[in-house]
C-alpha cells in the first residue's frame, strides 16, 4: 500500500499548490483538476495490483468502513441522478469554467477519499500529515508575501481593492480567492497540529524536524488566515479551537497563559503598526458590512430556488445558470450588476445541486466523522504513541472547515480535503488487523474491483486530456490576441473549441476581446475578420455560455452595430427572460423602444430598470426623468 499512500500524499500536496499562469488560461483551476484526477487514476490502478484486497476487506468488515462506503455510493448515485435530471446535463457532468466541480471531478474526489480509507495506516497517516503540512506552509507563506506586496506569479492589482488609507489586500495565494485560500488553511492549521501530536511520541530520529514542520503549518496558516481578512475562516478557526479544547481538555498552565499573552501582544503590535494599515482597513470594511454583503438575500433566494426541485436538485454546477430567474428584487437592488456563481454556502450548494438527498449525504459524512472520532479516541487512549491521537485534530479541522463553509462553497481543493479528512478519521477508527475471507468472497470482490476503477480511470484521463488541451489552446489564443496576431488567435481558439468540454464555453469572453482587438487593428481586412469572428462567437455564446443574460445582452450590441432594431429587441427580451431582475437589459430595452417611438413601453421598462438599479447609476435616473418629460410621439400612441 505504500505506493498508493505516496500517490495520495502527492495529490494532497500538489493540488492546492499548483498554479501555472503562463501555461493555462484557467491557471488556478485546470492544473488542480488535472493533478487530482490523474493522481486518483494512478491510485486506483495501484490499488488493483493488491491481489489480496486486504484494505477493501477491512473496510467492509468494520461498521465505520461500511458506513463510509455506503455514503460514498449514495453520493455517487445522487450525483448521477441530479446530473441526469439536470437543466443542463453536459454542464453538470463536466462542470463550469470557474471551478470544474461537476460529476466527473466530484467522482474523483470521492474515489480519492475511498483510496485513503482503504490504504491509510498508522505510518501512512503521518506521511499524509507531513505532505499536507509542507504544502500548506508553502501556500501560507506565499499568501503572507502577497500581503506585503511581493508576488512573483500574479498581478497584485487583482487582489487589491479600494484606494488610499481604505485600500485592502485579500491575498489568494495559489487558491484563486482569499475565501478559498483561508478555508483551505483551516485544514492546514489543524492537520499541522495533528502532525505535532503524532510525532511527539513517534520513535523516529527525524521527529523534531516533522514536529517543527507541523508547528510551522500552525503558525504560518493562522497568520495567513488573519491577513486574508476572511471573516468566515476566522470564525472557523475559533470554532475549531473550541472543538479541540473539548476533545483534549488541556490544563490551562502558566506556560499556556504566557504563550497566549505573547501572541496577543504580537498581534496587537502588528495591527496598530504601519504594516497593519491594510488589515485595519479590512476591519473597517467588515464593520461597515456586518450583514456579509449579499449573503443573507442570496441564501433566502437560494432556499426559494431549491424548494422547486427538492428531490434531485437542479444539477451540479447549474446554480449560475438557473439562479438569475429566482433572484429577488431586494438582492438585485442591493447588488444590481453582480453575478452570483454559487450560494456561498456548502450546504445550500448541495441542496440546490442535488436536492434533499445531497444535503443529507453531506450531513451524513459530517456525522460519520464525529462517530469515527469517538471510536478512534477510545481506541487510542491506552497507547501514548497511537496514531489515533490525531483524531481530535482531524475532527476539529472539519468543524473549522464546515463553519467557514457556511459562508463559502466548495472548490476542488476544499472538497478534496473534506473527503480526505473524513476518510482519515474512518481509517483511524478501524482496526488494522487482517480480515480473513474465502476465495469466493475474494472473487466476488475482484470483479467489481476491476471493472469500476478501470472505467473511472478511463473517464478521468479522457476528461483531463480534453480539459488541458482546450485550456492550453485558449491561453495561446489570448497571447496571440494580445500581440495583435488576430489570424493566429482565431486559429488557436478554433482548436480550443474542438477540445473544449460540453456544457460551458469561452465564447462570450472571446467575442468581447475580439471586438476590442478590431477597434485597435489598423488593417481593414483584420478588422473585418475580427468583427465577423466576434459576431459568430457571440451568437454561439447564447447556446453555450453559463451567463445567458450576459450572452444575449452582448449579442444585442452586435445587432445594434448593424442597425437591426428588431434583432436588438429580441436579444434584450431573451436577456430579460434569463435574468428578469437584471437592470441593464431593461434599461437598454427602454432606450430601444423609445427610439422606435414606443414611449409607453419604454417608460415601463425604464421604471423597472430604475427600480432594480436601486439608485446605483445616476444616468438611469436621468434617463427616466427625461423620459417623463419627453413629448409623446404619434408613433408611441
Amino acid at each position: 500500500m505504500w505506493t498508493v499512500q505516496l500517490t495520495i500524499a502527492a495529490v494532497l500536496a500538489l493540488t492546492p499548490l499548483l498554479i501555472l499562469p503562463s501555461f493555462f488560461f484557467y491557471y488556478d483551476v485546470t492544473p488542480k483538476v488535472a493533478i487530482a484526477l490523474i493522481g486518483t487514476a494512478i491510485g486506483l490502478v495501484l490499488l488493483l495490483r493488491d491481489s489480496s484486497l486486504a484494505g477493501v476487506r477491512r473496510l467492509r468488515a468494520n461498521p465505520v468502513g461500511r458506513c463510509f462506503c455506503l455514503l460514498a455510493t449514495a453520493q455517487l448515485i445522487s450525483l448521477l441522478l441530479s446530473t441526469f435530471f439536470s437543466s443542463n446535463p453536459a454542464l453538470s457532468w463536466n462542470g463550469g469554467n470557474w471551478r470544474r466541480l461537476g460529476l466527473v471531478s466530484q467522482s474523483a474526489v470521492i474515489a480519492f477519499g475511498f483510496l485513503i480509507a482503504v490504504s491509510c495506516s498508522a505510518s501512512g497517516l503521518r506521511v499524509l500529515l507531513r505532505a499536507s503540512a509542507a504544502a500548506g506552509t508553502a501556500a501560507a507563506l506565499y499568501g503572507i508575501l502577497q500581503y506585503f506586496g511581493a508576488d512573483p506569479l500574479l498581478a497584485s492589482a487583482s487582489y487589491h481593492i479600494g484606494e488610499g488609507v481604505m485600500a485592502i489586500v485579500r491575498p489568494p495565494s495559489t487558491l484563486g480567492h482569499a475565501d478559498y485560500f483561508a478555508g483551505y488553511l483551516l485544514y492546514v492549521v489543524f492537520l499541522g497540529a495533528a502532525l505535532v501530536a503524532t510525532e511527539a511520541n513517534a520513535a523516529a530520529a527525524a521527529k523534531p524536524l516533522w514536529k517543527a514542520l507541523g508547528a510551522a503549518a500552525v503558525v504560518a496558516g493562522s497568520a495567513a488566515i488573519v491577513l486574508s481578512g476572511t471573516r468566515g475562516a476566522l470564525l472557523g478557526l475559533a470554532a475549531g479551537a473550541v472543538s479541540l479544547w473539548i476533545w483534549n481538555r488541556p490544563r490551562f498552565t502558566r506556560r499556556l497563559a504566557a504563550i497566549a499573552a505573547g501572541l496577543c501582544g504580537v498581534g496587537l503590535l502588528f495591527y496598530f503598526s504601519p504594516v497593519g494599515l491594510q488589515l485595519r482597513a479590512r476591519s473597517q470594511w467588515a464593520l461597515e458590512d456586518l450583514r456579509g454583503g449579499a449573503r443573507l438575500w442570496l441564501w433566502r433566494d437560494s432556499l426559494r430556488m431549491a424548494s422547486q426541485h427538492l428531490l434531485v436538485g437542479f444539477g451540479p454546477e447549474t446554480f449560475g445558470l438557473e439562479f438569475p430567474r429566482y433572484q429577488s428584487v431586494e438582492l438585485s437592488r442591493a447588488y444590481p450588476d453582480f453575478y452570483h456563481e454559487s450560494p456561498h454556502n456548502i450546504f445550500l450548494d448541495a441542496l440546490v445541486s442535488e436536492g434533499v438527498p445531497g444535503l443529507g449525504i453531506l450531513a451524513g459524512f459530517a456525522a460519520l466523522a464525529w462517530f469515527a472520532t469517538r471510536r478512534a479516541v477510545a481506541r487510542g487512549l491506552p497507547l501514548p504513541t497511537s496514531p489515533q491521537r490525531a483524531a481530535p485534530y482531524l475532527a476539529s479541522a472539519l468543524v473549522a472547515a464546515l463553519t467557514a463553509g457556511l459562508f463559502v462553497c466548495f472548490t476542488l481543493p476544499g472538497a478534496l480535503y473534506f473527503y480526505a479528512t473524513v476518510a482519515m478519521l474512518a481509517a483511524l477508527a478501524m482496526p488494522e488487523t487482517a480480515v480473513a475471507t474465502d476465495s469466493r468472497l475474494a472473487l466476488g470482490l475482484r470483479i467489481p474491483a476491476l471493472a469500476l476503477p478501470l472505467t473511472a480511470v478511463a473517464m478521468f484521463l479522457y476528461f483531463i486530456i480534453r480539459l488541458t488541451t482546450a485550456d492550453i489552446a485558449l491561453v495561446r489564443a489570448k497571447r496571440d490576441l494580445d500581440a495583435r496576431r488576430i489570424e493566429d488567435s482565431i486559429t488557436a481558439y478554433t482548436w480550443s473549441l474542438r477540445w473544449h468540454l460540453a456544457g460551458s464555453s469561452d465564447d462570450l469572453y472571446f467575442s468581447r476581446v475580439l471586438v476590442a482587438a478590431s477597434r485597435t487593428a489598423s488593417n481593414p481586412a483584420r478588422v473585418l475578420m475580427a468583427s465577423q469572428q466576434a459576431f459568430t462567437a457571440a451568437r454561439r455564446a447564447t447556446q453555450t455560455s453559463e451567463e445567458q443574460q450576459n450572452a444575449w445582452y452582448n449579442l444585442a450590441g452586435f445587432y445594434a452595430g448593424q442597425n437591426d432594431h428588431a434583432g436588438v429587441e429580441a436579444c434584450l427580451r431573451r436577456s430579460v427572460d434569463a435574468s428578469p431582475n437584471w437592470f441593464k437589459s431593461h434599461w437598454v430595452l427602454a432606450q430601444v423602444l423609445l427610439f422606435e417611438g414606443r414611449r409607453t413601453e419604454a417608460l415601463a421598462e425604464a421604471v423597472r430598470a430604475a427600480e432594480l438599479d436601486g439608485g446605483k447609476d445616476p444616468e438611469i435616473a436621468r434617463f427616466l426623468q427625461s423620459l417623463h418629460h419627453h413629448p409623446a410621439s404619434p408613433k408611441a400612441e
